[in-house]
Parts: C-alpha cells; sequence; structure tokens
C-alpha cells in the first residue's frame, strides 16, 4: 500500500496564540503612542482598503496568513486549506482556535468563521484563485496584493507588518460601542481587587485620572456637598483650559480645590513649577497630588513651605485614598463609585482599551468574596 501523502503543514496553536498575545500588547502600545508607520505607502492603501470592504472575511482571515508566515516561513500562505499541499496550512484552523477567540475577547469585531464565510469554496490567496461569489473583487485583489508582500519578507519584517494590522484591528475597535461589565452590588474587597488590577494596566495616566474623578464625583454626591467636579482630560494644557489641574472643584462657583494625578515620580522641581503656573496664580489655598509613585523628600519639603505661607499642598496615594474612601462611604455610594466609572468610561475620547481592561479585571473582580469577619 503506498504510504498516504501528508497534507499541509501544522501551526502549533499554543506558539500562534503566544505570538498573537505579545504583537497586539506592542500594537496597542504604538496605538496610545501614535508610533510613526514605516510600511511601503501602497500596502498600507492595501489593508485601508481590506478594512473599508464589505467582506470582512478577507482582513480577518490576513492575521492567519502573517502568523502562519511567521511561525513557518516554508508555508505557501496563498494556500489556506491542507488539501492544497504539502507547503499549504489550514487557515480556518488558526482562525478559529486563535485569531477570533482571541479579538472577540479583546472586542475587536469579527466575523465568526471568515474561511467559511466569503472565502468558502476552495479560494486560494493568488490571481485566479478568487471565491467562487464574491462581492469585493477589488477587496480580494488587496488580500492577494499583502499576501504576495508578506510571502517576500524576513519573519522580523512580518512581524512588523502584523503588529500595523493589529494596530488597524484596534483602530477599528474604538468605531464599536463596548457595553461596560458592572456587579449588582459591590463590595469593598471586589472594589479594592478592581482598583489594584486596573492600576496595573498601561493608561498614559487616564485610569488614574479617571478613577480619582469618580471618587470625587462620588464623594460630593453621597455627602451632598454640591461641588462641581470638572475632568479636563490627559494631555491637555492647564493654563489654556483655565483649569487648577487635572481635576479642578467648585462650589457655587468658587475654587476650592486643585488636584494633580499622576504616575510619574514628585520632585522639588515639580512642586515648584505647579506652586508657580497653577497655585499662586488661581489663589488656591487647598492642592492634592495624587500619585502612584512615592514622592521625594525634596518635593515634601517644598510643599511644606507654601503650606507655612497659606497655600496647603499635599500628597496622597491614590489606592489606598480610594479604598479608604470606598470603606466609609456605605455599600449604596460604593455601587453609586461603580456607576460614576462606567459613566465616566463609556465618554467620548475614552480609548477601547481602556474599556476592555475595564472588563477583564471586572470578570476578575466578580469572583472576589467578602473576607470572613474575625
Amino acid at each position: 500500500m503506498p504510504p498516504r501523502k501528508r497534507k499541509g503543514r501544522p501551526v502549533d496553536i499554543e506558539t500562534a496564540k503566544a505570538l498573537l498575545s505579545e504583537t497586539f500588547e506592542r500594537a496597542e502600545s504604538d496605538h496610545r503612542d501614535g508610533a510613526p508607520v514605516t510600511l511601503p505607502t501602497a500596502i498600507v492603501e492595501a489593508t485601508e482598503r481590506l478594512f473599508l470592504s464589505e467582506t470582512q472575511a478577507y482582513r480577518d482571515a490576513l492575521p492567519s496568513c502573517a502568523i502562519a508566515r511567521i511561525i513557518d516561513p516554508e508555508i505557501d500562505i496563498r494556500m489556506p486549506a491542507t488539501e492544497y499541499g504539502e507547503n499549504a496550512f489550514s487557515g480556518r484552523s488558526l482562525a478559529e482556535k486563535v485569531v477570533i477567540p482571541f479579538l472577540r475577547d479583546r472586542s475587536v469585531p469579527t466575523s465568526a468563521s471568515p474561511f467559511l464565510s466569503a472565502l468558502r469554496g476552495g479560494a486560494k490567496f493568488m490571481k485566479g484563485g478568487e471565491p467562487r461569489i464574491q462581492r469585493d473583487k477589488e477587496g480580494f485583489a488587496a488580500l492577494v496584493q499583502i499576501v504576495d508582500y508578506l510571502r517576500e519578507l524576513d519573519v522580523d519584517s512580518v512581524k512588523n507588518y502584523l503588529r500595523f494590522l493589529l494596530r488597524r484591528f484596534i483602530v477599528l475597535r474604538e468605531s464599536h460601542n463596548i457595553t461596560l461589565k458592572r456587579i449588582s452590588k459591590p463590595n469593598l474587597e471586589q472594589l479594592s481587587h478592581l482598583i489594584e488590577a486596573m492600576l496595573t494596566v498601561k493608561s498614559g495616566g487616564r485610569i488614574p485620572a479617571l478613577l480619582a474623578t469618580a471618587m470625587f464625583l462620588t464623594i460630593s454626591e453621597c455627602h451632598a456637598l454640591g461641588w462641581e467636579v470638572e475632568f479636563q482630560g490627559i494631555n491637555v494644557a492647564d493654563k489654556a483650559s483655565g483649569a487648577a489641574g487635572d481635576i479642578t472643584i467648585r462650589k457655587d462657583g468658587a475654587l476650592i480645590l486643585g488636584v494633580e494625578v499622576t504616575e510619574r515620580p514628585i520632585d522639588q522641581a515639580r512642586v515648584t513649577l505647579t506652586f508657580n503656573q497653577k497655585v499662586s496664580p488661581s489663589g488656591l489655598v487647598d492642592y492634592l497630588f495624587i500619585t502612584t509613585a512615592r514622592p521625594e523628600e525634596g518635593a515634601r519639603a517644598a510643599a511644606r513651605r507654601y503650606t507655612s505661607v497659606g497655600h496647603e499642598m499635599n500628597f496622597v496615594p491614590l489606592a489606598g485614598w480610594l479604598v479608604h474612601n470606598l470603606a466609609t462611604v456605605g455599600p449604596v455610594c460604593r455601587s453609586l463609585f461603580q456607576a460614576n466609572m462606567i459613566e465616566l468610561l463609556g465618554a467620548e475620547g475614552v480609548p477601547a482599551e481602556i474599556r476592555v481592561a475595564w472588563n477583564d479585571k471586572m470578570d476578575e473582580a466578580i469572583g472576589v468574596k467578602p473576607a470572613a469577619m474575625i
């Protein structure tokens, strides 16, 4: 009996998952930082053409091709079905076991099974290999153009393209609504876990500022203080906006507290600059640094000098401040804090990756049970 002919080249699923996760994290960082794109203009335009196509399967099939090319350069990524020969691969397996679950878990809109939808019918990613039924010939041509480009690259260059491609999926996610999860009656331990977990997420300072803003809103509502809590957003110049800090608190129009929320270490020069640019010009008598990093002793010494002349400047660690306040406001206001946070996260301009992080950390927090009373 003749030996059975080998069909296709296998791609290790666990290796593919690790590659996709690592590259997606880098793509999120690129998107967050506005990193420059270094790919040929024609390839960038072809990729954009895929994301404009009504045939979603074309773009959804492409990550599997790039992953297969990286893991095994011997694979002919024009052949996304094992029956096409020894150098073919199973695009469907990679898509359904790795790419689609991963992207959906991160709230990226994708088709359920690109290789069984518009790409069914023996499609090959080459000229003349079109699926039997297709609505967008130009879109398929763009897919073929990119596949041919990837076949000529070394592994590191394909990784660079995959990073760019995933960044484009991240941009797509920004245009879709993400339903934010909540706990029906959050307890202190759940919220403490949620806060600590959220503070591990890279956000360019957005998450600490949102958490602090939600707490000030909660304090005002719970204690009927009548505060007007203004959060101006990240990377907005205080001087240009007229704000006293990242968060400005007024009552009956009068400025009562300026707040700076920071992840960076605070030194003496920063305290002096804050006093000269924000505290002194506005006549503030109360300014608060909410930090995730311990301030330097020189910063504390400078703050004490300004406090002695009537402009109090204080420091408080963010996580501890949040938890201590949540411990005292009671169950109703703990739920209110969650509601305030969800409203802030749902506002226009908040990156989708932060909403996804909230949902991920919320899943963890839901499993946290109250500790037994001692």
